[in-house]
């Protein structure tokens, strides 16, 4: 089983409706998910389960790189905006099949999670990729500490 965390890419700092939620991608951040993107194809994921934030970043981020899932498996919550570590840990243990899951979302809950599986302090920068595999064959056994990085990826535009 393969967990996927992805960080939305670089954003403006402010939106136009002067709320965090709408806040959109920079030229900056759509350079970022092409590169994102590219690195993505070498991976299968057409199978994945994505649950992406319903932020505009977010659902943009997933714009940028959709050409690597099926439209059929994406879901997009709005509990994932801005959430905490125990949010994500609902949605993994949750899961009742074996495909990998894909997760788009922010800081810092996206790094607590990947923290929390690899026992580390890292924290994700914007549009990273983090692929951690586990030893399990349902969500529900994946607890702290438990699974390996077996991929990381971060675009060169910074």
């Amino acid at each position: 089983m393969r967990l996927h965390l992805i960080r939305h890419a670089k954003t403006n700092q402010f939106s136009p409706t002067g709320k965090d939620f709408d806040r959109q991608l920079m030229k900056r951040g759509w350079n970022q998910c092409t590169e994102l993107n590219e690195y993505l194809k070498k991976i299968n994921l057409k199978d994945a389960t994505v649950l992406c934030s319903s932020a505009a970043r977010t659902m943009e981020t997933l714009e940028g790189i959709k050409a690597n899932f099926q439209e059929k498996n994406i879901r997009y919550l709005e509990d994932l905006y801005l959430c905490s570590l125990q949010t994500y840990l609902k949605h993994i243990w949750s899961e009742k099949d074996q495909n990998d899951l894909v997760f788009i979302g922010h800081n810092f809950g996206i790094s607590d999670t990947a923290n929390y599986f690899l026992d580390t302090t890292d924290e994700m920068k914007t549009s990273e990729y983090v692929c951690i595999t586990f030893p399990f064959d349902v969500w529900e056994e994946a607890f702290s500490a438990t699974g390996n990085l077996a991929d990381r990826f971060r675009s060169n535009i910074l």
